[in-house]
């Protein structure tokens, strides 16, 4: 037998034997492995835990943020989610809401909403929840896919942890992006189930099997991602690429027609899409396409695909918003043409590393399907690329990284520094992400490190006006927004806000060039905006303009706009028209029997005609409805003086001060009343009260008569 032979050489059998060198490059010895971590489920709950504390840890600072950004439209402002109603719910799942159409995201908030209103931290800790759940998916996706615990391990430790997924999880109007991915991985791990059997079927080559329940699991589970975020289009291409690198399932054209269900749903979905982003002028193409070349519009691409990579290797100094790069050389800076270098060497990299196992080929691939869309060949929005649009993809570059690791872990030179290497990785990883989750505590802090770096770009100082906007800080927000418009970035909120601001400071041309800039550029959406320009006409001086645009939102809303209404009686009034003009007042009083304004108008009429207890009971009734109406108590404590009662206009205007305590008007007011009366020590004292709150008539009238001002 072969195995008892000696020697088929007898020549050798008189070689005097050699001495073996230890450092002879062609001998050596086998390298030694350290055995899997198996598949149990005691690993499993342990793995499932970490991964549930972890992610709790990173990101509990999201639970005392408020809100930013978008979630102001989806959320805070949202009509559509204020009532429970068939209207609504048919509105939720049928418009576009900024340049999205996901239903199901919508319905989630509709019953959020309706449940506890705009309470921030639920917003933010459901979005948690579902995180963690995709973060298990995704262990139990590529563990199936890989056949490895400590791969699918480490793959979704890191998903659950990276400070890149921060923006997708603590961000509530990122809801549509975990929910998305929630369903997608149900989707994936039914697929997986559905090949695992027909792939076992080896009579049939793993042909299609259409009565398969997990293969049409996976299609209605894939048409629910598509209705939370239209990305999820990108799944049957994924499932392509699996079938071929890793399922051994190779008959493309057998393959891609079992796929044709879920390519349909990918189309229709897709065209939807499309119409959502045109509808809301977020398909940047055109605005792109003449700012920069195509070779620069492709190096720029390649920028933002390495930039990713290293991200995930380096996750530092990230911010909310990375804005398209400025040319003030007339070009794009270096660094976005050597970017290309880097993109190819790591798919060289990449190419090299996967001949040994298909799992890099597969996540480099996996990688380049899910970013494509958001990739900005075909331009949306106006950021080059964003932390979000990392999360599903980053499953790819994930496997990659735990394939490696595991490569570390058989290795019984590098075995044991594994759990301490790890151990410093998931710490370190948690607190980078929970210091980033601080960043989305409020749009100030979010926008000022962004501003920091692009001081410039019209979409960060847009968002830094809107910030002090809300905050009622006009002069701030005057300033980004002023900032704002220097560009060639223009929009109709921006104009409206300062159109609002510059009403504020009496400066009513440029109240009105802004009203006028916002109704041109959006006339449809800001067309309630013709009222408030009627107003601002009103204070030019410019009446018959006033009535024409007042004449136009009542055109616009059925005469059913109260403001309108008040504007023409203003104007009325003041060509002389009292009798028009108080019926315009009726008229708005009927359609809003809480609007204090009509009250006081037509009290000003009736002072005019000397009708002073006329004048005092329609004032009564504008402070009954508006406790803190100041003119009305102003002008009754003016009324009662013109009749001689000077008691009750001191009661007036001290009932004034109630409503007002910062005014320093009435109390000037109350000293001129007593000084005329004889009573000069209350008189004094109120006039300093005046002083004392800013009022420069009580400054002067004091300083005049030599009288401390305190």
């Amino acid at each position: 037998m072969a195995k008892n032979k000696v020697s088929q050489n007898p020549k050798n059998t008189h070689q005097k034997p050699q001495t073996v060198n230890q450092t002879t490059k062609s001998v050596s010895e086998p390298e030694v492995l350290v055995e899997p971590i198996p598949y149990t489920e005691r690993n499993f709950w342990i793995l499932s835990g970490i991964i549930t504390v972890c992610a709790l840890v990173a990101y509990l600072p999201g639970f005392q943020n408020g809100y930013v950004w978008d979630d102001m439209f989806y959320i805070v402002n949202n009509e559509d989610l204020r009532v429970v109603s068939f209207q609504n719910f048919k509105t939720l799942i049928s418009d576009f809401y900024l340049g999205n159409w996901h239903p199901l995201t919508m319905v989630t908030y509709y019953i959020e909403y309706s449940l506890v209103k705009d309470t921030a931290w639920v917003y933010h800790f459901d979005n948690t929840i579902i995180h963690i759940i995709n973060s298990i998916l995704v262990f139990k996706v590529v563990e199936k896919l890989s056949k490895n615990f400590l791969i699918g391990a480490v793959t979704a430790v890191l998903f659950a942890i990276h400070p890149l997924h921060v923006e997708s999880v603590v961000w509530a109007a990122e809801r549509k992006d975990v929910l998305y991915t929630l369903f997608l991985l149900l989707s994936f791990w039914q697929y997986l189930k559905y090949t695992s059997v027909v792939c076992e079927d080896t009579d049939n080559g793993g042909a299609t099997n259409w009565k398969s329940k997990n293969f049409w699991y996976a299609l209605g589970l894939f048409i629910l991602s598509c209705l939370s975020k239209g990305m999820a289009v990108i799944l049957p291409v994924v499932f392509l690429i699996t079938d071929y690198f890793l399922l051994n399932r190779k008959q493309i054209i057998k393959i891609g027609i079992e796929k044709a269900p879920f390519f349909i749903i990918s189309l229709i979905t897709g065209i939807i899409s499309i119409k959502a982003q045109s509808d809301a002028g977020a398909n940047a193409t055109k605005v792109i396409s003449d700012a920069y070349s195509l070779s620069e519009r492709f190096f720029m691409i390649n920028y933002g695909v390495l930039y990713y990579w290293i991200k995930m290797v380096l996750p530092t100094n990230l911010i909310a918003f990375y804005p398209y790069p400025q040319k003030p050389t007339g070009t794009i800076p270096s660094i976005y043409y050597s970017a290309f270098a880097g993109v190819l060497a790591l798919a060289i990299a990449l190419f090299w590393l996967g001949r040994k196992n298909k799992l890099v080929w597969w996540g480099g691939l996996y990688f380049l399907i899910v970013i494509f869309p958001v990739s900005q060949v075909l331009p949306v929005g106006s950021a080059l690329m964003a932390d979000r649009y990392f999360y599903v993809s980053s499953i790819g570059p994930l496997v990659i990284l735990a394939v490696f690791a595991n490569r570390l872990y058989q290795k019984a030179t590098t075995n044991k520094l594994m759990p301490a290497v790890g151990m410093i990785l998931l710490l370190g990883l948690t607190f980078l992400s929970f210091n980033q989750s601080t960043h989305w505590k409020d749009t100030l802090t979010l926008f000022t490190p962004i501003y920091e770096k692009h001081p410039s770009d019209p979409m960060v100082t847009s968002n830094m006006g809107w910030y002090w906007f809300g905050m009622k800080d006009n002069e701030k927000a005057k300033f980004y927004f002023e900032e704002t418009h220097k560009t060639s970035f223009k929009t109709a909120d921006v104009h409206t806000a300062l159109g609002q601001i510059y009403f504020d400071e009496k400066k009513y041309d440029l109240t009105v060039d802004n009203f006028e800039a916002a109704l041109k550029i959006k006339p449809k959406e800001m067309q309630n905006l013709h009222w408030m320009l009627g107003a601002a006409y009103y204070y030019t001086g410019k009446y018959n303009i006033a009535i024409d645009e007042s004449q136009l939102a009542l055109d616009k809303s059925d005469n059913k706009n109260q403001f309108a209404q008040n504007i023409m009686g203003l104007c009325l009034a003041k060509q002389g028209k009292e009798i028009e003009a108080i019926k315009r007042y009726e008229t708005a009083m009927k359609l809003d029997a809480k609007f204090a304004d009509p009250h006081i108008n037509i009290s000003t009429i009736l002072n005019h005609k000397g009708d002073h207890q006329g004048e005092i009971a329609e004032l009564e009734k504008a402070i009954k409805i508006d406790p803190k109406a100041t003119v009305a108590f102003k002008n009754l404590g003016v009324a009662y003086k013109s009749m001689g009662d000077w008691k009750n206009a001191i009661k007036a205007w001290e009932n004034g001060i109630k409503a007002d305590p910062k005014d320093g008007s009435f109390d000037y007011n109350i000293g001129l009343e007593y000084g005329q009366h004889g009573d000069f020590p209350n008189g004094i004292k109120a006039m300093q009260k005046a002083v004392a709150k800013g009022d420069q008539n009580a400054t002067v009238f004091l300083t005049q008569r030599g009288i401390p001002l305190k």
